[in-house]
């Protein structure tokens, strides 16, 4: 089993429970989202049924389709056949839903109704991110488990470049860092560069261009530049980031509210309507820089 971090406690009680014949047939696995919690629970799986990452026929995985937003119900459908089959490799099965946050209404009754008809020797670990957006009834039939927030420590210990500044903007979210750090890294830095220089860096207007590109990456520079410029603002002792000080400098004379407000408006109606990525990066660089 690799070494996932901050998940050893959990493990050891989860592993002495299935040994003394205690493990609950449901498990509610929850904590902040990209800290872990779905590999955890397939490599826990894993080690119980004695297979391989390859080869895990004791093992059924459901997920949301990268192209949908939420898991349907022909999914959950699935687990019946999986659990009427007999255990391949260990006397064992273990079903895992990343996550339950994502279920859609007739997905979340489905899987009520497998939860109280549980099957002998099957095991249902569901990953949850936000509890509130799990049915109350399905959450009083499972054993809730906290996986408590990764520390600064572990995340530097997994995220090696920027790991300072990565820490602070992905809020020590180490699986958004390593999908996102190279770019968040280069387009902060960047973006700080053009407001000093009242001129869009080239480099940064090519990048948004691009088909490839992840918004995320604007929508989460720019609420972090506010944030901070605002902890800046209220006199709050910070350690900063690429030429941070000197932007807040200058920004700080503004009357900087109604332009993060528009900020706001400009990035949600990007996503929703899906407008022009590199338009909106304009419009927001001329609201910080325009006098």
């Amino acid at each position: 089993m690799s070494n996932l971090l901050g998940f050893d406690s959990v493990k050891s009680s989860l592993l002495t429970s299935y040994r003394n014949k205690k493990l609950p047939h449901a498990i509610l696995l929850f904590g902040k989202k990209g800290i872990g919690k779905a590999s955890f629970a397939k490599e826990f799986a894993l080690q119980i049924t004695g297979s391989s990452p390859l080869a895990n026929p004791d093992i059924l995985l459901i997920e949301k389709e990268a192209e949908k937003k939420e898991i349907g119900v022909e999914k959950i459908r699935s687990i019946k056949e999986f659990s009427n089959q007999t255990a391949a490799i260990s006397e064992s099965k273990f079903i895992v839903i990343d996550s339950a946050c994502e279920l859609t209404k007739s997905a979340a009754n489905a899987v009520l109704k497998i939860l109280e008809e549980p099957r002998p020797n099957n095991f249902l670990i569901l990953v949850a991110h936000n509890l509130h957006r799990v049915l109350p009834t399905i959450r009083s039939r499972c054993q809730t488990v906290k996986i408590s927030d990764l520390s600064h420590k572990d995340f530097v210990k997994i995220v090696k470049d920027d790991a300072e500044f990565l820490a602070e903007i992905c809020d020590n979210s180490p699986a958004e860092a390593i999908k996102l750090g190279a770019e968040l890294s280069r387009f902060y830095a960047l973006f700080l560069r053009s407001i000093l220089n009242k001129k869009l860096s080239e480099e940064l207007l090519k990048k948004v261009a691009d088909k490839t590109y992840s918004f995320q990456v604007t929508e989460k520079s720019c609420e972090f530049l506010f944030n901070r410029l605002g902890k800046f603002s209220r006199g709050t002792d910070l350690k900063f980031f690429f030429e941070e000080e000197k932007v807040f400098l200058t920004l700080a004379k503004k009357d900087i509210f109604p332009i993060y407000d528009e900020t706001l408006i400009l990035l949600n109606k990007t996503q929703s309507l899906h407008l022009d990525k590199k338009l909106t990066l304009i419009n927001i660089f001329n609201l910080l820089t325009n006098d």
